[in-house]
């Protein structure tokens, strides 16, 4: 008989379950039908007569990793869901394993068919939502953020392509997309590229490539409109390259982008006249004084700077879109922060691009929160992200969509309990993880 869905039973009164608050999420998967929907868009590429198909063993693992697994054998951890009649069995290891190689021999045919049921699931998970559905309440002047961000995971084995990075360690590099839902919502998680560890920071194909796929995950605004201006892109430098900025803004979407610069920067900042200077905005809105530090836009003065004059700016505003501002930022760093050559007067000058308008103090709020997405990265690695058990490269990448399945999972059941009214508000540090565990202990049913 094919289980393709997380079916909850009627435990008798008696019944006592460890780990029993895994039962949220399995309901999630299954009121969202996680597993048909991969199942469905995977037809005509596994075999039909399949007991644990792609769709269930990618739920069950991921209702695994929810409660800390850290290898396929760890499947045992939702026995005792099992064993009191709370869902259905679940897959072996052995079987989970012969559906990762089968996703990587796929390969890229299955790519499509899986990003296009993440959409089918999000779009559903977002309607339950009602009036804070992000496709409802995005604006152009409150958009809706995808960040882009790469990190790195050690590999403690010769593993498939794995190899040294560029934190002289030996691993992987991936490059993620996430959505930022908010201060007090957390964020989804969109798109991973698994990638060997000596993938460069700002390699412009892994950008694209991800931030496609991230796309095309991506719900429909509920106007039916194309998204537009109501998207934002935000990442730090490693993403500012003219190949992406050029392909967002022929997408029509907004992009905030951090900015490499010569020694010349300093000297900019350095002469900035007083009236050119914003004060950045302290995290509860309040200015602080430009002794502090100073935001400044200096698109016009590069734009003036000659280029025969020494030393050289290297940027050249010509080759980028039309209407790309370049936003400077010059604060104290933080205590044992090393300077760099475009540090001047003791202070840390780093630079952001942008097609936004707006004041520049405003758009350096917007794109601080970037460092949110840090936090997504450490959920996912506590969810798996960091472990990659298998030795193919393939079938890792096949175990992170799990991850990623499980990560959402989490964010869903949160908002969408928010919205029932069965908690006090959202609030995503509620939701990490690590807390999740500590509160599915024992209990009676």
């Amino acid at each position: 008989m094919k289980t393709t869905t997380i079916t909850i039973g009627a435990p008798s009164p008696r019944q006592i379950c460890s780990n029993a608050g895994l039962l949220a999420f399995a309901r999630t998967a299954t009121h969202l039908a996680v597993t048909d929907t991969i199942d469905d868009a995977l037809t005509g590429q596994q075999s039909p007569n399949l007991t644990h198909t792609v769709g269930s063993t990618m739920t069950s693992l991921a209702l695994a990793l929810i409660l800390g697994a850290d290898d396929v054998s760890d499947i045992n951890l939702l026995d005792p869901l099992v064993s009191t009649g709370l869902i259905t069995q679940v897959p072996s290891d052995s079987t989970i394993h012969r559906r990762h190689q089968e996703l990587a021999d796929l390969g890229n045919n299955a790519r499509s068919p899986l990003t296009a049921a993440m959409k089918t699931i999000r779009t559903r998970a977002w309607n339950k939502l009602g009036p804070r559905n992000p496709a409802t309440r995005a604006t152009v002047d409150n958009p809706l953020v995808i960040d882009l961000d790469a990190t790195e995971i050690t590999a403690h084995s010769d593993k498939e392509l794995a190899s040294a990075t560029w934190k002289k360690h030996f691993g992987f590099h991936p490059l993620c997309a996430f959505i930022d839902l908010g201060d007090d919502h957390g964020g989804e998680v969109l798109s991973i590229k698994l990638r060997t560890g000596k993938a460069g920071a700002n390699t412009v194909a892994d950008h694209l490539d991800v931030l496609d796929a991230a796309l095309a995950s991506l719900p429909d605004h509920a106007d039916g409109q194309p998204w537009g201006r109501r998207l934002l892109i935000r990442s730090d430098a490693g993403g500012g390259t003219k190949g992406l900025i050029e392909h967002i803004e022929s997408l029509g979407h907004g992009y905030l982008m951090g900015f490499r610069g010569s020694d010349a920067i300093g000297i900019i900042a350095s002469t900035t006249g007083k009236a050119a200077k914003s004060h950045i905005l302290r995290p509860d809105g309040a200015p602080a004084t430009l002794a502090t530090g100073f935001i400044a836009d200096i698109t016009g003065r590069i734009q003036t700077w000659a280029p025969q004059r020494p030393p050289k700016i290297g940027i050249n505003l010509d080759n980028y879109p039309a209407g790309m501002r370049v936003i400077m930022k010059a604060e104290h760093p933080a205590s044992g922060a090393q300077l760099t050559i475009t540090d001047v007067d003791g202070r840390r000058v780093r630079l952001f691009v942008t097609n936004l308008t707006g004041q520049p103090q405003r758009l350096d709020r917007a794109y601080s929160r970037r460092g949110r997405c840090e936090q997504r990265i450490k959920n996912l690695k506590d969810l798996g992200l960091s472990k990659l058990p298998h030795h193919g490269f393939g079938m890792n990448q096949a175990w992170i969509l799990s991850v990623m399945l499980a990560h959402n999972l989490i964010v869903y059941t949160g908002l969408i309990d928010s919205i029932a009214g069965h908690g006090h508000g959202h609030r995503w540090w509620g939701w990490e993880p690590k807390t999740i565990r500590a509160r599915t202990s024992a209990s009676p049913q």
